[in-house]
């Protein structure tokens, strides 16, 4: 996922197993956005739960988290 930092406006990627874990974080949390810092000048960037399941639509949610839920 190629992310453009909203700061120093340099692009950076996360990987598809940081789209992973950042969309198992949003679910758990259960939150509408995702807090990826800029790793050339360290601040944090709003990437959204939508944009997040658009980068990864092969994740699927946690069973254990399901089960937790209901």
């Amino acid at each position: 996922m190629q992310i453009r930092c909203y700061h120093c406006h340099k692009p950076f990627a996360i990987g598809k197993e940081a789209v992973h874990a950042a969309l198992d974080y949003v679910d758990a949390e259960n939150l509408s956005h995702y807090d990826a810092p800029c790793p050339h000048c360290r601040r944090v960037n709003r990437v959204s739960r939508q944009a997040l399941e658009r980068a990864a639509p092969d994740w699927v949610r946690n069973k254990e988290q399901e089960a937790n839920t209901e």
